[in-house]
C-alpha cells in the first residue's frame, strides 16, 4: 500500500493490511502487526480497545477511514471536470485510473475482497459507504449523456455496472498476460471503450 501515513493509528492499520495480504486475516497476530508498525503490542489495544475481535476492528477501521480516499481518487475529476473531452476519452481515462488504483493499493483490495464474504458488517460498510458515492458519479455521467441524446436509453445503473465490469476485466487481462493474447495495455483499454460505446453488433 503506497499511501503515505503518519499517525500511530494509521501505521497500525497499514501494517495490519500488509500482513493480512501476505498471511491472511486469520493467520495474522497482533504481535506481528506491532512489529511491522514499530509500536509496542499494547499500543494497538489503546487504539482498538472495544472490539472483541481486534484484528477485525483494525480491518473495519481501515475500510472506514482509508478506502473511500483510495477508491474515489480521481473519479470526480474524470467524470465531472472533463466536459470538454469525448465520451471515449472519459471511458479510457476511467479504466486507466482504476488500473492505477488497483496496482497501487492491491494489498488492501485483496484483503477486503477476501473478507467481505465472511463479515456482514464489513460487507454492509462496503456497500453503504464505499460503493454509492462512486456509483452516483458514474450514474450521473450516463444519465446526462442519455438526456443529451449521446447514449441509448437504459437505466444508468446498468451502464455503470457494465462499465465497471469492463474496467475489472481490463485489469485482469493486463495482470494475466496470457489471457490478452499479446494485446498491449493501451489496446485492451481502447477496445473495451469501443465496445462500451458501440456494442458488438455490426451496423
Amino acid at each position: 500500500m503506497d499511501t503515505k501515513l503518519e499517525t500511530t493509528e494509521e501505521r497500525i492499520i497499514q501494517a495490519a493490511i500488509e500482513i493480512f495480504a501476505q498471511k491472511g486475516y486469520n493467520g495474522t497476530t497482533t504481535k506481528e502487526i506491532a512489529v511491522k508498525a514499530g509500536v509496542a503490542e499494547g499500543t494497538i489495544f489503546r487504539y482498538f480497545p472495544k472490539k472483541q475481535d481486534l484484528l477485525h476492528g483494525i480491518l473495519y477501521k481501515a475500510i472506514e477511514v482509508m478506502v473511500p480516499k483510495i477508491a474515489g481518487h480521481g473519479i470526480v475529476e474524470i467524470f465531472d471536470h472533463n466536459v470538454e473531452k469525448s465520451d471515449r476519452e472519459i471511458l479510457i481515462a476511467f479504466m486507466k485510473n482504476r488500473l492505477e488504483m488497483i496496482q497501487q493499493h492491491f494489498s488492501i483490495i485483496k484483503v477486503i475482497l477476501n473478507e467481505v464474504q465472511y463479515h456482514s458488517d464489513i460487507e454492509d460498510l462496503w456497500f453503504q459507504k464505499i460503493i454509492p458515492p462512486i456509483k452516483g458519479i458514474i450514474d450521473r455521467f450516463f444519465a446526462e449523456g442519455m438526456r443529451k441524446g449521446r447514449f441509448r436509453q437504459y437505466h444508468p445503473s446498468i451502464l455503470t455496472g457494465i462499465m465497471v465490469g469492463a474496467a475489472i476485466m481490463s485489469i485482469l487481462l493486463q495482470r494475466y498476460e496470457d489471457l490478452a493474447e499479446g494485446l498491449t495495455k493501451e489496446e485492451i483499454i481502447e477496445q473495451m471503450a469501443d465496445v462500451l460505446l458501440n456494442g458488438i453488433a455490426k451496423k
